[in-house]
């Protein structure tokens, strides 16, 4: 299992997502360069969930709608049995540590990416960020949204928080998310993830692939040099070393 720790992304890119945020909803990917709805996405949402131990269909949104042929259907599913549903549609365990996985399609090209972003909602225990992987991979990006302390650890407290998980992954045309609570009370109050597929490119100064190069492809460089993924790569000598900082600022000036 891959690891991954904690890292907030540049301040600029937090005070864009911040700055969409009203108090504790979740966040649209335009920051990201796509919209929901838009040719090569897709978007799931969960907020009430109606089981504790078998799949739960999204409930707030879908897209595309229907489901094109042969697309996997989206699920959010409590994986040890250890749960039940809370009166206001929460999954939660008052003595276990809860694990999550969450299945959801996306446009499968070859040879191409896909940029998933998870955001979740918890109350009480909080997601361990080292267990969080979609398709076996950490997130090479993690920005805290939200926080609100309810109390000391225990029953009825903890903290209240929306975190968006980003990953970058082969576009095999299916994500698995899987996580893992920190401790005993965690309770999962919502879910979204929205996804995008694009096709490899030979720019490498574009390193969060969406076509175009912009100050957020150095964001994106910074989570691919933490993570030493395929992007940090910008002087083609195989490495990821912090040459290739000045190697992408080279790239960036000239352009694709």
């Amino acid at each position: 299992m891959a690891s991954a720790s904690f890292r907030i992304g540049s301040i600029a890119a937090v005070a864009a997502l911040t700055s969409s945020v009203s108090a504790q909803n979740f966040v649209t990917p335009d920051s990201y360069g796509w919209q929901r709805g838009d040719e090569a996405t897709s978007y799931f949402e969960w907020d009430d969930f109606t089981s504790s131990s078998g799949p739960n269909a999204p409930d707030v949104a879908a897209l595309p709608n229907p489901l094109p042929a042969g697309w996997a259907d989206p699920t959010c599913t409590e994986t040890t049995g250890g749960s039940f549903v809370t009166s206001t549609g929460n999954i939660y365990s008052f003595g276990g540590i809860l694990e999550f996985e969450i299945v959801t399609p996306a446009e499968p090209i070859e040879g191409g990416t896909t940029t998933v972003l998870l955001q979740t909602k918890t109350q009480g225990r909080e997601i361990d960020p080292a267990t969080i992987e979609c398709n076996g991979e950490a997130p090479v990006d993690t920005e805290e949204l939200y926080r609100l302390f309810l109390g000391p650890d225990g029953i009825g407290g903890g903290s209240l928080v929306v975190t968006l998980w980003r990953f970058e992954v082969p576009a095999t045309g299916t994500s698995v998310i899987t996580f893992v609570a920190d401790g005993e009370s965690l309770s999962l109050d919502s879910v979204a993830v929205d996804s995008f597929s694009s096709a490899a490119t030979n720019c490498l100064a574009d390193v969060n692939g969406d076509g175009e190069v912009t100050p957020t492809d150095f964001s994106a460089w910074i989570g691919a040099y933490n993570t030493n993924a395929p992007g940090c790569d910008q002087n083609g000598d195989g490495a990821c070393t912090p040459t290739d900082f000045s190697a992408w600022i080279t790239n960036y000036n000239n352009g694709c």
